[in-house]
């Protein structure tokens, strides 16, 4: 994850969860779910077992079962709910951001667009979109130069070559891509694509 360093909440919350789901794990594969040192996580199972959320089954001198007890999981759901809580809040600012980049859109008298770039932003872009309901702005088509993506669809909307972009109806080509923003802009001028139908997510 990007934006988040894992808390020791987050981390107590992806232990109980992988325990729960795998008793006879490793302490090592402990240390890799939690993003944790391997030397850290005896520590991290004797403050879970000390408040009564799990414990050790030893099957032998080598072998030892991980177990959550009833508080454990009652512990794995409160922290799960209160992640959720704070995760949907992020979602709603980034939200709020791009539904005031498409209501700019529509000011500006757009109803039918093309996405450049099919990557998580132009994901998020369309799962807005889908999310407004009555709405007058559609995605047509969704523009990538990756040769692997094409003919593929991205929530429903087809992947097209940039050789394509004529074919299709639209007022406006939206870029969604941030590491290759102004290479696509380059790329439009060079087709002789209309600048003034070029509009740019990460740049106004």
């Amino acid at each position: 994850m990007k934006f988040f360093s894992p808390t020791s909440e987050l981390k107590e919350l992806l232990l109980l969860e992988h325990i729960e789901n795998n008793p006879d794990t490793t302490q090592k594969a402990i240390a890799k779910i939690i993003n944790g040192a391997v030397s850290m996580v005896n520590v991290y199972i004797d403050n879970l077992e000390e408040k009564n959320y799990l414990y050790r089954d030893y099957k032998s001198a080598k072998t030892i079962y991980y177990n959550i007890t009833h508080e454990g999981i009652k512990r794995k759901n409160f922290l799960a709910i209160t992640y959720l809580q704070e995760l949907l809040k992020l979602y709603k600012l980034a939200e709020e951001n791009v539904e005031n980049f498409l209501l700019g859109l529509e000011n500006k008298g757009y109803k039918r667009i093309l996405i450049y770039g099919a990557g998580e932003v132009a994901e998020t872009i369309l799962a807005v979109i889908n999310g407004r309901g009555n709405k007058t702005l559609r995605v047509i088509a969704i523009v990538d130069d990756n040769k692997e993506k094409r003919g593929k669809k991205l929530l429903g909307h087809h992947i097209i070559p940039r050789e394509e972009i004529n074919e299709y109806e639209h007022d406006a080509i939206v870029i969604t891509s941030y590491t290759f923003e102004d290479d696509i802009t380059n790329r439009l001028n060079e087709i002789g694509y209309p600048v003034e139908r070029i509009e740019r997510f990460f740049t106004e």
